[in-house]
């Protein structure tokens, strides 16, 4: 049996003679280049956002259906870059998940605006943008605890009591989407032309065609 000295030196032996290999494998880890060729393209955009505090309220200007609704539902989609960022050395196009979020709540917005009860050809862009939201919450599981919601608070004053709640930083987002739209325009005029990568992973050498994207996109991927 060891004593316990004999169990300290070994256990400070085993972390001097690990911690090389433990520290070059979290520089590597963080220090990771992609190449964004097939797979091979980290999760999020290469971004820490930081955090930001937003207030929960009533927003009363995000009206569902008056004069200037669709207006302002639609601002916080309103970029250059159609909420597409072009990252690695050819550019390839990813949508950011954000962007993609509040253009599915404009998209209901519309939808609620416009409704008549009659089938229109927005029902499967709307059944699309429900499903996406559905799985976005679950995936996020967010387990803030919030004050709860009276529904009679709803009817009497049209709105919920305001609190406070720690976000990402999406500021930094709008920010990096800029930049990265900038950087891909400069391209774009240093070089003439450009050959987009297909977002759904089919042959990136292949001219996408406008009919195989999101009609978001139809202004930023491949035209200026």
């Amino acid at each position: 049996m060891f004593s316990t000295r004999s169990l300290v030196v070994i256990v400070t032996l085993n972390a001097v003679l690990l911690y090389p290999s433990i520290s070059n494998f979290i520089q590597k880890s963080q220090s990771r280049t992609y190449s964004y060729v097939g797979n091979d393209y980290p999760m999020r955009v290469p971004l820490d956002l930081g955090t930001a505090e937003m207030t929960f309220d009533c927003s009363a200007q995000y009206d569902i259906n008056s004069s200037f609704s669709g207006e302002i539902w639609s601002k916080s989609m309103d970029t250059r870059s159609g909420g597409f960022v072009r990252l690695g050395d050819d550019y390839r196009v990813f949508a950011v998940s954000m962007y993609h979020q509040l253009h599915c709540m404009g998209a209901l917005q519309h939808s609620l605006a416009q409704a008549d009860g009659k089938p229109s050809p927005m029902d499967v862009h709307i059944q699309h943008c429900l499903n996406y939201l559905r799985q976005f919450i679950l995936c996020s599981a967010d387990g803030t605890q919030e004050p709860p919601v009276k529904v009679a608070d709803l009817k009497t004053q049209g709105c919920a009591p305001p609190y406070r709640r720690q976000c990402r930083n999406w500021n930094k987002l709008y920010h990096f989407s800029a930049i990265n739209y900038l950087d891909f325009h400069e391209y774009k005029v240093n070089n003439g032309s450009w050959t987009c990568h297909n977002p759904v992973g089919q042959d990136s050498t292949s001219k996408e065609t406008p009919q195989n994207l999101s009609m978001m996109a139809l202004n930023s991927l491949c035209e200026d």
